[in-house]
């Protein structure tokens, strides 16, 4: 990653005195430690080498990685009988509970030419809401005789390991070192975690969405674009991407448009007056990156495009693909309204809309803060598209909280706007909510009877 500049020493004033710089903290001779003893430290000599940046950031992602493991390990012992697996399952019985069965199912099966229907004619549940990225690293593995469960999990894995440097490596120079290493431990220790270590794309989908991000920001596009065509096999992440880069796109062109001086018009002085107040430290891409962004749009459309259109061209059903995403729900697309009939099933008819409108504006007032900005503009605008993206489609069950994952740089973001004190706070708070989710979400052992 570039290095991180560290602030120059301060210029003395000319009432100050001038400290000395003979000793050991300047690099010059030390003093002696007796008449005849040798140096403390030797004129020259260097510093222990401090170990390079991605092994401090693995070495952090490994120890947070390690912690949720013990955890998985600890609550199998206590999992009951479960649809995939009896008491107590082992390893590879544990990770492949839930969708982690579905990427078997592509890796065994592959994806149906003909949608299953349940009652009414409405579609089933079926494989083509698992994208084939996954299952398709995977199978390499399963050639060298690992079965499909651990050969994913170990996509999985090296995908999060590398998820996380990506993500130090884009979010340092804008947090700082150390609270981007706070950002991996944050990230890796949060409630839901765990999935990006067992048979699931999530940690496919990180370091992609980071790594076409990060390559977008710094100029290089035609990494970028190939990041987005791999990523939208992985995950639904071309939407919200296309949406994030054109949002991005329009911000580039607002704070470009017009120019100081006696002929500025007023349309290009407010648009560069809003975009300035938006970002007011965000570098500009320039007149090439403008045009870059906008091929990036276009790409991630078609891109999230691919993934129906396969579905459609294989089953011969234009709405295959969202037929079968709906099919969990249990009803078809209705943008939006999800939201209020989850407040409503929450806390009732009458307070369900005030719920949804607290969480509106929690959302806004977390993006909307200097922190979220401070992480400049193609984080901000990503977090800011996939919190749209998920209110315009997403229906809000419980697996809202493993959805949230590629949220991820607000937790660079909450890093760099607390202490150590509130770092700490912050870790031991997901590692107490990953108890819960293993234990009531992953292993379905709840044995909570909800009471005043």
């Amino acid at each position: 990653m570039p290095d991180i500049q560290s602030p120059g020493r301060p210029i003395p004033r000319p009432d100050q005195t001038q400290p000395d710089q003979t000793g050991p903290d300047y690099g010059g001779p030390s003093p002696l430690a007796g008449p005849a003893g040798p140096p403390a430290h030797a004129p020259g000599a260097a510093r222990a080498p401090r170990p390079p940046r991605a092994a401090r950031v693995l070495a952090v992602w490994g120890a947070a990685s390690l912690l949720t493991l013990l955890m998985l390990r600890l609550g199998a012992q206590d999992a009951p009988a479960t649809p995939w697996a009896g008491p107590a399952p082992s390893w590879s019985e544990h990770i492949s509970f839930w969708d982690a069965g579905w990427y078997e199912r592509v890796f065994r099966e592959g994806y149906p030419a003909v949608l299953p229907e349940g009652g009414g004619g409405a579609v089933a549940q079926n494989s083509w809401a698992f994208m084939p990225l996954l299952p398709l690293l995977a199978t390499p593995l399963t050639w060298l005789g690992l079965p499909f469960y651990p050969a994913a999990a170990l996509v999985a894995i090296t995908a999060s390991g590398a998820g996380a440097v990506v993500m130090d490596r884009w979010m340092a120079p804008r947090v700082g070192e150390a609270p981007s290493l706070w950002g991996v431990a944050l990230t890796w220790t949060s409630m839901c975690a765990a999935v990006l270590q067992v048979p699931y794309a999530e940690s496919l989908g990180l370091v992609l969405v980071a790594g076409a991000l990060m390559a977008a920001e710094r100029g290089r596009f035609a990494v970028s674009a190939l990041l987005i065509m791999v990523g939208s096999v992985a995950r639904p992440i071309g939407l919200p991407l296309a949406l994030a880069l054109g949002l991005w796109w329009l911000w580039e062109l607002a704070a470009a448009r017009g120019h100081e001086g006696p002929g500025d018009d007023r349309d290009g002085g407010r648009a560069r007056a809003w975009a300035r107040r938006l970002g007011p430290g965000w570098a500009r891409l320039g007149g090439r990156g403008r045009a870059g962004l906008g091929a990036l749009t276009a790409v991630a459309l078609v891109s999230a495009l691919v993934w129906p259109v396969a579905a459609w061209m294989a089953t011969g059903r234009m709405d295959a693909y969202t037929a079968t995403e709906t099919s969990w729900r249990g009803g078809g697309l209705t943008p939006f309204l999800p939201w209020l009939d989850r407040g409503q099933w929450w806390v009732g008819e009458h307070l369900g809309w005030l719920l949804v409108a607290c969480a509106l504006a929690l959302a806004a007032l977390g993006l909307g803060s200097r922190a979220s900005r401070s992480l400049g503009p193609a984080a901000w605008f990503w977090c800011v598209a996939y919190a749209l993206y998920l209110l315009a489609f997403f229906d809000p069950t419980t697996s809202l909280l493993r959805i949230l994952l590629p949220l991820a740089p607000l937790a660079w973001a909450a890093a760099a706007s607390v202490g150590s004190r509130g770092r700490w706070a912050l870790a031991v708070a997901g590692v107490m909510a990953q108890a819960f989710w293993i234990s009531w979400v992953w292993d379905l052992s709840s044995a909570i009877t909800w009471v005043p």
